[in-house]
Formats: C-alpha cells, sequence, structure tokens
C-alpha cells in the first residue's frame, strides 16, 4: 500500500510557487522546486498540467531520449485520493483535501443525505443535476493561490481553463497553447495555472496502452518543444494531478448480504471508496467485505481515517468528517467498485498503488 510523501507531493510544490511569489506559504515547500526557483530569477512562471500524465504513463508512451522526459528534473506524488477533484484542488490551494473538504469525485453531503458529484452537482441517488449554486462551491468555498499571488504580489495570476470548464475556453490543444501564449505576452510578471483533461479522459475509455493514449502524449510533447522556445523567459512547470492503472469493477449491489448492510450508495471514488453503513449492521459488513473483497483492498474505519491522516495535515475543514462513510477502502490490486452495472471504464486512479500516484515534473527553460 503506497502513502503519499508529505514532503514531496503537489501541496509542496504549489506551496514553493505560493512562497514564491508572495513570501508566505500554508506548508513545507518543496525542496527540489525551491532549488530551481532560488537558482534564477524567473518573472513568469506557468504550471502545464495534463489530467492523468503521471509517471508510468509517460514512461509507456514516450522514449527517454522525447522532449518531457528529458526535462524531468524530480518526481512527486500526489495526494490521497489521487483523483481530480482532490488533487487539482490541493494545487490550487496550496491545501490538504482534510483542508479544503474537496476529497473526491462524488461526496456524501449529510444534510440531504445523498452522493453528489462535486464538479458537476449532479446527484447520484437520483442521477439528476441538483438546480440552484453548486453544492461544492456554497459548502466548501476555497481560496485559489491564483488570487492570493494577486493580491500579495506585483504579478498577475490566473487560471487557463479548456472547454467546457470555461464556456469560452479552447477544446484542443493547439488552440490552449494559443491562448497561454498570448495570456504570457500581455504581462511582464505572471503566474498561470494550465489545465489540460487529456490523457485522463482518453485512459478511461480505452485503457493505459492504447494508441489513442500514446498519440496524444507524443503529440503534448511534440508541441511542448515548440512552445517553450517561444518563451525563453517563461518557467514552464509540466507535470499531472495523478497517473491511471487499467483497472477492473465490483458492482457493489452483485451480493445480496452484502448489499444489505449499505444504508446508501458507495461515494468518494472507484478505487477508494466510502461505505454508508447501517447502524447494525457494521460487524456483518467488516466479514462480508473481507469475505468478497478483502484481498484487493485494505479497509480502515472512519476513525483510522482521520487519526491516520489519511487526507492530510493542516486546520480540519468544518465539514470534513461528515463527507466520511463508516469505512474506507482504498485498493491495492486492479479492482474498484462502481454502483453502475453498465460501467465500461477501462482505466482508473484513486487507489492506493504506487504507480497511480507518483508524477513526474519536468521544467522548461531553467
Amino acid at each position: 500500500m503506497y502513502r503519499f510523501d508529505i514532503n514531496n507531493n503537489l501541496v509542496s510544490l504549489a506551496n514553493s510557487i505560493l512562497k514564491y511569489f508572495t513570501g508566505e506559504s500554508f506548508h513545507t515547500t518543496n525542496t527540489n522546486l525551491d532549488y530551481y526557483l532560488s537558482s534564477k530569477k524567473y518573472k513568469k512562471i506557468a504550471v502545464l498540467l495534463f489530467d492523468g500524465f503521471g509517471k508510468s504513463i509517460r514512461e509507456k508512451t514516450l522514449k527517454e531520449s522525447d522532449f518531457l522526459r528529458k526535462k524531468t528534473k524530480f518526481t512527486i506524488s500526489s495526494i490521497f485520493p489521487p483523483t481530480t477533484v482532490a488533487a487539482t484542488t490541493a494545487i490550487n490551494t496550496a491545501k490538504y483535501p482534510v483542508e479544503t473538504g474537496w476529497l473526491g469525485l462524488e461526496q456524501y453531503f449529510k444534510d440531504r443525505n445523498q452522493v453528489v458529484e462535486m464538479f458537476t452537482n449532479r446527484c447520484i441517488n437520483t442521477g439528476e443535476y441538483i438546480e440552484g449554486p453548486s453544492l461544492s462551491n456554497t459548502l466548501v468555498p476555497y481560496t485559489n493561490i491564483c488570487d492570493l499571488i494577486n493580491k500579495n504580489s506585483k504579478a498577475h495570476s490566473e487560471l487557463v481553463m479548456p472547454y467546457p470548464i470555461d464556456k469560452q475556453g479552447p477544446n484542443n490543444l493547439n488552440d490552449w497553447l494559443q491562448k497561454i501564449s498570448s495570456k504570457l505576452n500581455q504581462y511582464d510578471e505572471a503566474y498561470y495555472y494550465c489545465y489540460w483533461a487529456s490523457p485522463d479522459n482518453i485512459i478511461h475509455e480505452y485503457g493505459t496502452d492504447h494508441p489513442k493514449v500514446r498519440n496524444f502524449c507524443k503529440l503534448a510533447n511534440k508541441l511542448l518543444v515548440k512552445f517553450a522556445k517561444e518563451h525563453p523567459d517563461t518557467l514552464f512547470i509540466v507535470l499531472a494531478d495523478h497517473s491511471l492503472v487499467d483497472s477492473k469493477f465490483f458492482y457493489i449491489y452483485e451480493h445480496d448480504d452484502f448489499a444489505s448492510t449499505l444504508a446508501n450508495t458507495m461515494s468518494l471514488d472507484s478505487r477508494s471508496t466510502m461505505f454508508h453503513v447501517k447502524s447494525d449492521k457494521k460487524e456483518e459488513f467488516v466479514s462480508l467485505f473481507n469475505k468478497y473483497y478483502g484481498q484487493y483492498f485494505v479497509l480502515k474505519t472512519r476513525q483510522e481515517v482521520i487519526d491516520e491522516k489519511w487526507f492530510g495535515e493542516g486546520k480540519e475543514n468544518p465539514h470534513f468528517r461528515d463527507f466520511l462513510g463508516d469505512f474506507m477502502a482504498t485498493s491495492v490490486s486492479e479492482y474498484g467498485f462502481t454502483y453502475d452495472k453498465e460501467n465500461t471504464m477501462k482505466g482508473a486512479h484513486s487507489g492506493s498503488l504506487e504507480e497511480e500516484s507518483l508524477i513526474d515534473v519536468s521544467l522548461l527553460n531553467i
């Protein structure tokens, strides 16, 4: 079972960036990035985050001689769970999930007794989108480090997001890079966080070894060679939020006796899953879980999740404990859980294998 490195992860890296621009940080900074930031004064820094393009995917799709691998300067871990909701929020806030309350893809909202997708506001229990303001942004709002940099430094800072996250955003890689380029040309001092949703979305559909995955990664590598040369005064930090593994899934309702112990559908994510269990069925749940799934997952109680600081360090968000289940199962195998019997996903993340957590960091123009 792999646990993320508390001193060398997405949060420590974000704190290095925050401290570089503002002189302040929330947590320990990343010593590797600090070394490079101290070696030269960079007026412009841009994080280029390719969702899912972690170490294992780089090594599967790129040669050692390819640009991004040659420019790899160090390796970090994601946070827990290594999944987009938690990880991208961590790098954008320089805080851990325990602090932000952004723990995973689908979280349990206690007051509503419903499981809701954090990004989309879709209720898992009903399958329908909840009308009105986003529950996640309303209940657990957070401050982006871009806002802190704008407030506490001379640099301009903003996010560059693709369509459909930004309704006016780019929908292909070339346009994304062109938009970043135009932003970089507007200011003498700047920090940009630039997010792209691939190869994660491709791997979910096709698996880690598919030609479509290799083709995207090779294209990104090729385009960044030219792009870095066009902006020699900018330090580009190229990384991912997590990696992925080829996966299979257990349908949580496949065993009637196990399903009868559940008080609600699962929450959090497929490979690290919160189970909400009927109060009089907890011993039975543990027995049946170990019977059917024990060889594939590590099972933790709610209190163990808290005491062992699975979601990081820092001041607990007031809603953190409400999001937890009675138990959490984290995968140490290829398996995850699904509440959708027709789930066809080929690649996934969010578990406790080293392979899905390690992230190579490339620095361009150092």
